[in-house]
């Protein structure tokens, strides 16, 4: 098996470079090794061995790689960049220019969750060109019906239940939504799905979303149709499940959506959120009497509370 140094280098939108002939010739004669591929030349499979990322034209991990570099920030790199950046610090490769640079998206929440051994639904991301026919492997894969959600999140008409090939194609056409690409996930059939708030490393608060159909839970916002549960009743893998989401992220204050899988039981992470609505929506006094006792143990010993909540 070749070692380390053997392995080549991936620079990412580095066309500005790749085509120059003493750039070439240089590295040839010191026996370097360069990949060159475009941001929209990565895909993202997140399923329940892990993550992959992948370029898409060999077909390579990310992990192959001794290094990866980024050279230029043409979209959608900044939408993808912060997910690449964790799977490669997963991996411990090597990583040029690629922290600190792009928002905290849905594929990344989803690839960190991943990588940090939170059970998420099975997810997959295509770049454009690929994705337009992969409707079959995509069935196969997620089964049917599957969840379309742009890349960046969101509800209502950014996400939707497909469940044939025009639906797909349909999704596809919404120019809005296309530009910042999609994710394609399982749709996790739900037995119970809860809104809990996690706050300094402790579930402070939940609520359960009403019954509905499964449309419903993905176009409602959920913090604001959800009913009060009493947190010494929650299921204790769901607490345990909620605390480490929100540590996974480094969020101190974090709103965190699960899904309890109706037939296995396991609890899935769909999101989690920094901002919280504490100040709006339903059970108001309820969720700012819970921020104010996290702010107290804060002030009470600021140092230990934020310890706490990154070692959980």
């Amino acid at each position: 098996m070749a070692g380390p140094a053997s392995k080549p280098g991936l620079i990412l939108n580095g066309e500005a470079v790749s085509g120059n002939s003493e750039l070439r010739e240089e590295l040839l004669a010191a026996g370097v090794e360069v990949v060159f591929r475009a941001i929209d030349e990565l895909a993202v499979d997140i399923g329940p061995r892990g993550v992959r990322i992948r370029e898409t034209v060999e077909g390579r991990d990310l992990a192959d790689f001794r290094f990866v570099q980024v050279l230029t920030y043409q979209r959608p790199t900044a939408t993808l960049l912060n997910a690449v950046a964790d799977y490669l610090a997963t991996k411990a490769v090597y990583a040029c220019n690629t922290a600190g640079v792009a928002a905290p998206t849905k594929l990344f929440k989803y690839v960190r969750l991943a990588n940090r051994g939170l059970s998420v639904p099975s997810t997959v991301y295509l770049p454009p060109q690929l994705l337009a026919d992969a409707y079959r492997d995509l069935a196969t894969q997620l089964e049917l019906p599957f969840v379309m959600k742009t890349v960046t999140g969101g509800r209502g008409r950014m996400t939707h239940i497909v469940g044939s090939e025009d639906a797909f194609v349909e999704r596809l056409r919404d120019r809005e939504h296309a530009r910042v690409g999609f994710l394609v996930q399982e749709l996790v059939p739900p037995d119970g799905s809860y809104f809990v708030l996690v706050l300094g490393g402790h579930v402070s608060l939940a609520m359960r979303c009403r019954d509905g159909g499964v449309g419903d839970l993905l176009a409602r916002s959920g913090w604001d149709e959800a009913d009060l549960v009493d947190i010494r009743r929650l299921d204790q893998g769901a607490r345990e499940t909620a605390v480490q989401a929100a540590a996974a992220m480094d969020y101190d204050i974090a709103g965190v959506h699960l899904v309890r899988h109706w037939t296995t039981g396991n609890w899935r992470v769909l999101d989690v959120n920094p901002t919280p609505p504490l100040a709006s929506g339903g059970h108001i006094t309820d969720k700012v009497g819970a921020y104010a006792e996290y702010l107290k143990r804060q002030f009470a010993n600021p140092e230990q509370a934020v310890g706490n909540a990154r070692r959980r």
